[in-house]
């Protein structure tokens, strides 16, 4: 099975509810770092008008890739303009630093995904 890569940027205030959907959904591992953008809304007030958004990105099989761009989508929508985008890519390989290994999908097994 493929491994796939989930890049999430959304609104900074909306990463502790993301971070929990996630984790109520087993979905243990990701990483997420503070950056700024803008894409069809600018911040008139900031000096640069970029906008502080929080980037997560994680790894998962292919087979799981949906259900957890759904509820990433589902947790982060709060209706307004710009709250940014998810992008799910194709991973050719991942190696694990820790006894520098392949990584394989079933590594990435999280439980099954469920959301209305």
């Amino acid at each position: 099975m493929a491994i796939k890569k989930i890049t999430a940027i959304i609104d900074e205030f909306q990463l502790e509810a993301v971070e929990k959907v996630l984790d109520s959904h087993g979905v243990c591992g990701f990483t997420a770092q503070s950056i700024q953008g803008r894409g069809d809304y600018c911040h008139n007030c900031s000096r640069n008008h970029l906008v502080n958004q929080v980037k997560i990105e994680l790894y998962t099989e292919e087979r799981l890739v949906q259900q957890i761009t759904r509820l990433i989508l589902h947790t982060a929508d709060l209706g307004e303009e710009s709250e940014g985008l998810v992008a799910i890519t194709s991973v050719d390989e991942l190696f694990w630093v820790n006894g520098e290994r392949h990584a394989v999908a079933d590594e990435f097994n999280y439980f099954e995904v469920e959301h209305g």
